[in-house]
């Protein structure tokens, strides 16, 4: 076993950056919703935790990033990915929406969820599997921080870290992806709540 090695953020520091800024993106296109005065029901409210669960989720993927937690970033990344997923299934599954407001008893079948997204998104659910095993305890993602050799010789620490810089960019770019089709499902449905009350009035 070698000595233990320390995650750099600052050779990653621009990417970073520009993650938090796509961020702020991401949630502006639901002002539109949120600035109206005409006030909500609860057909908003599944929107509203949608707009919540994927900014939270993304500022938590890029925080992990950034102190160098794979494991951590993986976990956050599904959800959000997860949070993503749910669009894809109530498309076919509109009676179901029901389950998303407050104080419904059951939630939406997850494995359902995820095949739903395959079939829109190619490689959602290898992508989907990959973040599971490292989220899971398993023998799949457990060595996902240190490199075990051929001759049984390893690098390891208590404290999680990225084993290359290409790594973290990766998690970065995944993250962009699932940002860039969020931002456009909260766009879209701001829009649709937009031209309903227009409809209204």
């Amino acid at each position: 076993m070698e000595g233990s090695r320390v995650f750099n953020a600052d050779q990653i520091a621009t990417e970073l950056e520009e993650a938090r800024a796509a961020a702020k993106v991401m949630v502006r296109g639901a002002l539109g919703v949120l600035g109206d005065d005409r006030g909500f029901t609860m057909n908003h409210l599944p929107f509203l935790a949608f707009v919540e669960r994927a900014q939270a989720f993304h500022q938590g993927v890029v925080a992990m990033v950034e102190s160098g937690n794979p494991l951590a970033a993986a976990t956050l990344l599904r959800s959000f990915a997860e949070n993503l997923a749910v669009v894809f299934y109530l498309e076919k599954h509109p009676h179901e929406f029901e389950k998303l407001h407050p104080g419904a008893e059951q939630g939406l079948p997850m494995g359902k969820v995820v095949a739903a997204a395959q079939k829109r998104l190619p490689g959602f659910k290898q992508l989907y599997d990959h973040l599971s095993s490292m989220a899971h305890p398993s023998g799949a993602g457990a060595f996902q921080t240190f490199q075990v050799e051929d001759d049984g010789a390893f690098r390891w620490q208590s404290n999680p870290t990225f084993r290359s810089v290409d790594d973290a960019q990766q998690f970065l770019k995944w993250l962009g992806e699932i940002r860039e089709l969020s931002t456009n499902v909260i766009r879209e449905t701001a829009s649709a709540f937009r031209t309903a009350a227009e409809n209204e009035t």
